[in-house]
């Protein structure tokens, strides 16, 4: 806690996580990989809790392996707000994270925050892929789509017939859409999607995207416009994640666990508490 309220640290003087807490979506999973940095534990009985105000219990899976945690899997059905403790059953703490607050991002338009996953590919020596299934990165960032299509294409003619005409030999075409990145000066956020944009396996609300342009960031940056384009499939469709089966292992850990984990189901990308 001591190193994430060090306002020397220039990451920790950014915008969100200290002086703002950083939005999460409410009524969603989020899923965190953990680096291979100080992450051993002694124990598998570990909880989540949210500190603020009051103390709050997070409905979340621990995944650990060989005496490490690897992965975070959360929701919250509340607009609450804190920072993350995780402990061990005698109620120590083991793990601090910068603040939080759960919120509805929907806007005047309907529109939500961008929900992103990737698999971190950028260091695989930082983050584990023992599973390669379920170990992947999947939250919001505070940015929304414009909604601001274009099309870039590249169309090849050739001469034809006596006449000298012309003719299309060949041609491609690529969708692209704008988004819109909330940074409000926080140069961590531009510096996240800049980096697992660079990924093979990025995905923003569920399909499959390319990066088309770096942002441009300045000092005292509020928002950055970004354009991706869509990855298409054999058949020219766009690429869709199942993110069902992502976290198909958080469901069977809450179904055999006795009822001692409520347990969730996916209804139209919603998260429903079920009886």
């Amino acid at each position: 806690m001591e190193e994430l309220e060090d306002m020397t640290n220039p990451e920790n003087a950014q915008y969100f996580g200290h002086k703002e807490p950083y939005p999460l979506e409410v009524n969603a999973y989020h899923r965190f990989l953990i680096p291979q940095y100080k992450n051993e534990v002694d124990t598998t009985e570990l909880k989540l809790f949210l500190v603020g105000d009051e103390e709050t219990e997070i409905d979340s899976r621990l995944t650990i392996d060989n005496n490490k945690l690897f992965v975070v899997t959360l929701i919250s059905f509340e607009e609450i707000q804190g920072h993350f403790e995780i402990r061990d059953s005698s109620g120590t703490v083991l793990f601090y994270s910068n603040c939080v607050k759960f919120v509805n991002s929907t806007d005047k338009e309907g529109r939500k925050y961008i929900r992103i996953a990737t698999k971190c590919t950028y260091n695989r020596n930082l983050f584990s892929y023992s599973d390669g299934e379920h170990d992947w990165m999947i939250t919001n960032l505070p940015a929304y789509c414009l909604g601001e299509f274009e099309i870039d294409e590249d169309i090849t003619l050739e001469r034809t017939g006596n006449l000298l005409g012309s003719e299309i030999s060949g041609s491609w075409y690529e969708e692209n859409v704008k988004y819109r990145i909330l940074a409000q000066g926080d140069n961590n956020i531009l510096a996240f999607i800049a980096v697992h944009s660079a990924n093979q396996d990025f995905y923003i609300d569920g399909t499959k995207m390319t990066r088309k342009e770096k942002p441009e960031v300045t000092d005292n940056t509020q928002e950055v416009i970004m354009k991706f384009s869509y990855q298409k499939d054999e058949n020219g469709l766009n690429i869709i994640l199942d993110e069902k089966k992502i976290f198909s292992d958080a469901f069977k850990y809450a179904l055999g666990n006795k009822e001692k984990t409520k347990v969730y189901v996916y209804d139209n990308n919603k998260a429903i508490k079920t009886r």
